[in-house]
């Protein structure tokens, strides 16, 4: 059982760091995930990659009609000292202590809300609720391709204090479209996650150190690409505020 209920978890072997995620890239990598799998849980989510794939964009859409939703996209983790991000602590119970909710809420709360998640998907295993599951399942693989994004762990998560605004939605979205043909989606197998919310911290830290990177690329290449070649996106991105024990063999027609 504890095997089946960090399903999603293998995402963290399979989610490169260096990159950011729309809906096109979402899908993908939900999708593939699934053909990492161990064969018990590929059989079952084989048949409902379907599901997966395309729920993969349903936290995204939430953030729209349900209040409290974006802030579960991202963390800023320069808040929390930008050079010692390890210092924050790790599970939401210690960190109410540390810091004021309000603030907790006001700065994202991506890598604790990953880990109630989790919890919410052992109990669905537990529950033997099979739309529940998918609905779960295809949740955290969203959230978890989040934390392996810089630009979701940071402040200038749009480019808005460096004058780059905009270079959210070319990062996460039109790359991905653009080239995603060239990149490796072959990751191997998935592993077994012993301690969950620390692989969720584990993800924003080392996401984070890309930020710089990630900035600092894209200015070089404005400058040094001629205003005509040098197509922006909108500027009016908004923040992201921001062995089985029962049978599973038989597909789920309706969630």
């Amino acid at each position: 059982m504890r095997r089946i209920t960090f399903i999603s978890f293998f995402l963290f072997c399979t989610v490169p760091a260096s990159l950011g995620w729309g809906s096109f890239a979402h899908k993908h990598i939900n999708k593939h995930a699934v053909y990492t799998l161990p064969p018990a849980l590929f059989t079952f989510y084989k048949k409902h990659i379907h599901f997966i794939t395309e729920n993969a964009v349903n936290p995204d859409k939430r953030r729209y009609v349900i209040e409290g939703e974006a802030l579960r996209h991202y963390i800023d983790l320069e808040y929390y000292a930008d050079d010692k991000p390890w210092q924050v602590s790790r599970y939401w119970s210690q960190a109410v202590k540390a810091y004021a909710k309000d603030v907790l809420m006001e700065h994202g709360i991506l890598p604790w809300h990953i880990y109630r998640v989790k919890n919410e998907l052992t109990e669905a295993f537990r529950r033997r609720d099979g739309c529940r599951i998918l609905r779960l399942s295809a949740d955290i693989g969203h959230y978890i391709a989040d934390a392996n994004v810089p630009l979701h762990t940071s402040e200038n998560y749009n480019g808005q204090l460096t004058g780059q605004e905009g270079i959210h939605g070319l990062w996460e979205t039109r790359l991905p479209e653009l080239f995603l043909d060239g990149y490796n989606s072959f990751t191997g197998r998935a592993t077994y996650v012993n301690d969950p919310q620390q692989s969720a911290w584990d993800a924003v830290v080392t996401a984070h150190k890309a930020v710089d990177s990630v900035l600092g690329l894209e200015k070089t290449l404005s400058e040094n690409f001629p205003a005509t070649k040098n197509i922006a996106l909108s500027r009016g991105e908004a923040r992201f505020k921001r062995s089985i024990p029962w049978p599973m063999h038989r597909p789920i027609t309706r969630c």
